[in-house]
């Protein structure tokens, strides 16, 4: 079944220091690197075309400065599109990033846009960019050019266009190159696609209560010299079996999303459907949780808003990595797969999922087995083992501080195992666990306990997928609708060797999406330290 795919940031850009002087000319500037490679590079980081790219990430930067209106106009004619907000504008080093290839991308975690990727992008398609910003302390432009095929150049400029604080990009694209918009409403269309939570009164709404973000109901884009007014997601795709939810981590509020069932096929964008999740109101990914609900798929549609999430995207902003915070994203990410399931058995569309089976005790029994010689599965299911946390104690020697969410753990040594929890680390459930804070208000000492946790393995039949197994949360799922099982079904040592290498061969691909450097020997080390016991 056609969807939308997941893209990761798998190229690494080399950025070479710019910004040359010219000699003897002042104010002129030059972007000395092969920028040709760089742009080409930058746009294929995408995977949509480079006239959306350049509306996306300024409309990105604009957000990140703050804005409550953007306003985005295109002239067909000159084959001219301007966007401005009304941001705090840029500083004198935020102008020198903009136009500096050297500059490299944000930070992780800090926003949703790049420094200038937007205007740098454009040159793939575009001769010229004419920028002006103002903020409290700083004013400035520039006319940033092609001079030669080889030489990107830009020229200070007095702002003129731009009356108060923001910024204002005005991109020039080549007579020979059309964006895929001409009219208000490609432009719209283009928004909803990228921008759909900024674009529901609810969202808007809902953004002071969470928290993260800046945005107000007040907040509006206007195209063409048109207010776009927002509408409610549930009206406009005209979604049936809708419903609300808002994942929470312990007492903690930390989302806002709506599900449904729209009245046709991929109602936002060609092969996009399943929950769009979105953070600071800018969607990253559209996701079906790796659930399977056969025909009914392609209208099954919804937003899910995270601000948290920012910290997990990646390099191109197109989706999101979990590198090193897995358990922290599974936080955010595992009760909004957890609702979408709920919701696809409420509607009848559930997908069919054996699991606590005496076939899946026995493949968990054997995984726990080589825990010791394949260390990326206890740290993959976070197998049971003795955790360090903290207890009241009125002599302790820790200081530390309540933090809400708990994860339930039992005693080692007295008290009896499996009936009464032990005192608790920091996890989903509610309540509240002790962390050490040095200006803490409380005192603690640090005692041993048994975490409860460890693998779990169900089986779904999708004889449509071809995946042998994938990961779903910190669980696995073995496709018993896949050829090879159904071959082996019979057999039943064939039918668990040929499990134990699906469940190697998800873990792994799941594992290759999270390093820089995927393990290519994983399933080879897993199936041989099987083999040996």
């Amino acid at each position: 079944m056609p969807c939308y795919t997941d893209y990761g940031s798998a190229i690494e850009l080399v950025w070479v220091r710019a910004l040359l002087w010219l000699g003897g000319e002042m104010g002129k500037h030059e972007s000395s690197v092969n920028y040709e490679n760089l742009i080409r590079d930058l746009a294929e980081m995408y995977p949509f075309a480079v006239g959306d790219v350049v509306v996306v990430e300024l409309v990105a930067n604009a957000l990140d400065a703050g804005a409550s209106l953007i306003s985005i106009d295109y002239d067909a004619d000159n084959h001219t599109l301007v966007v401005q907000d009304n941001g705090e504008g840029m500083d004198a080093s935020q102008f020198d990033e903009y136009h500096n290839f050297a500059a490299g991308l944000k930070t992780r975690g800090t926003g949703i846009g790049f420094a200038g990727v937007g205007a740098k992008i454009s040159f793939n398609i575009a001769d010229r960019v004419i920028t002006e910003t103002r903020s409290e302390h700083f004013s400035a432009g520039s006319n940033w050019y092609l001079h030669s095929r080889k030489r990107l150049l830009w020229e200070d400029i007095e702002p003129t266009q731009l009356k108060g604080h923001g910024t204002r990009v005005e991109v020039r694209f080549r007579i020979d190159e059309v964006p895929s918009y001409s009219t208000t409403h490609d432009l719209a269309a283009l928004l909803r696609r990228h921008y759909l939570p900024l674009l529901d009164s609810k969202f808007l709404a809902l953004y002071a209560r969470l928290g993260n973000c800046a945005y107000t109901p007040g907040f509006r884009f206007v195209v063409n010299g048109d207010v776009i007014k927002p509408g409610r997601v549930t009206a406009d795709f005209s979604l049936d079996d809708v419903k609300e939810f808002y994942p929470r981590r312990g007492r903690k509020l930390f989302g806002y999303g709506v599900l449904g069932v729209a009245e046709k096929e991929y109602p936002i964008a060609p092969d996009v459907c399943g929950v769009l999740l979105c953070t600071h109101g800018k969607v990253i990914k559209a996701d079906l949780f790796n659930q399977f609900p056969s025909s009914l798929g392609p209208r099954i549609f919804g937003v899910v808003e995270v601000p948290e999430f920012v910290k997990f995207v990646t390099t191109a902003k197109t989706d999101f990595t979990r590198k090193g915070k897995v358990r922290e994203f599974e936080r955010l990410y595992g009760p909004i797969r957890e609702e979408f399931k709920v919701w696809l058995k409420e509607i009848g569309a559930e997908p069919i999922e054996i699991a606590g089976t005496d076939e899946a005790r026995k493949l968990e029994r054997e995984l726990k087995k080589i825990v010791e010689d394949i260390p990326e599965l206890a740290e993959f299911f976070g197998f049971r083992g003795r955790r360090r946390v903290l207890a009241g104690s009125d002599d302790g020697d820790v200081r530390a501080l309540s933090q809400e969410g708990v994860q339930e753990t039992f005693p080692v040594g007295k008290g009896t195992r499996g009936r009464e929890p032990g005192p608790v680390d920091v996890g989903e459930q509610p309540g509240e666990a002790l962390v050490e804070n040095a200006q803490g208000p409380e005192r603690a000492r640090p005692i041993s306990r048994t975490a409860r946790r460890g693998p779990r393995i169900t089986f779904a039949k999708v004889p449509d997928k071809e995946d042998l197994a994938w990961v779903d949360g910190n669980s696995v799922v073995v496709n018993t609708g896949h050829p090879c099982y159904v071959r082996e079904r019979s057999n039943a040592r064939a039918r668990r060797l040929h499990c134990l290498f699906a469940i190697g061969s998800a873990i792994q691909r799941f594992l290759a999406t999270e390093n820089d450097s995927p393990d290519l020997t994983f399933v080879d080390r897993m199936m041989g330290a099987w083999g040996k016991k």
